[in-house]
């Protein structure tokens, strides 16, 4: 595993939000600019924050990931989506991440749900990404939409499993029947699907 930088791996305090969110969440404007990152996302980037926050996230990818990303860009920031995998300007800190955009969370402002990508990196042969605009499968159930919200707000499955008053087993479950009734292949994709959708609100 790569050494994780100086100034990322501080502890930070159990309040919900961007960065302390155990999610690889980055907020952007609808320049592509960086606005806020969360230390998972910087951990995942092998970047310490003040490398991340203010740069252009296409500065963050590798060349040709950095200009699928740009092609995609335009309909990212209007509707969201969900496209990968993008690899990374560093290739040695991590694998390559899907990255799931929910727009306009606060007006020019897009949240972005980095995950590690489950499939091979697009080759010369294999064409652009497209936006994955799949509709939910079936609508998840009030107690899974709670639990995904209390993912994107940055509780862990044992915080969750505590304040609802049930097995983490339990909410693993919830969390895998969620990811099923969306479609998602991830958490964080699962998450940005439901902000997205409306079934979910930070």
């Amino acid at each position: 595993m790569a050494e994780v930088p100086a100034g990322v791996a501080e502890p930070v305090a159990a309040s919900p939000g961007v960065i302390g969110s155990p999610l690889a969440l980055l907020v952007v404007d609808d320049d592509c600019q960086v606005a806020e990152a969360s230390l998972a996302a910087c951990r995942l980037l092998g970047l310490a924050r003040d490398e991340v926050v203010d740069s252009p996230l296409p500065r963050l990818l590798a060349p040709a990931a950095a200009e699928r990303l740009q092609g995609v860009w335009s309909a990212f920031h209007r509707t969201g989506g969900h496209a990968g995998p993008f690899e990374l300007a560093w290739p040695n800190q991590s694998a390559p991440v899907d990255i799931s955009v929910t727009a306009d969370v606060l007006p020019g402002r897009h949240l972005l749900i980095l995950a590690p990508a489950e499939g091979p990196a697009p080759g010369p042969d294999r064409g652009s990404d497209a936006l994955d605009s799949r509709v939910p499968k079936r609508r998840p159930t009030a107690r899974e939409r709670q639990i995904l919200a209390m993912l994107a707000f940055g509780d862990t499955d044992v915080q969750i499993a505590a304040k609802l008053e049930l097995s983490p087993a339990t909410v693993q479950t919830h969390v895998r029947n969620a990811k099923a009734k969306l479609g998602a292949r991830t958490r964080a994709q699962a998450v940005a699907v439901a902000l997205r959708g409306g079934l979910i609100a930070v």
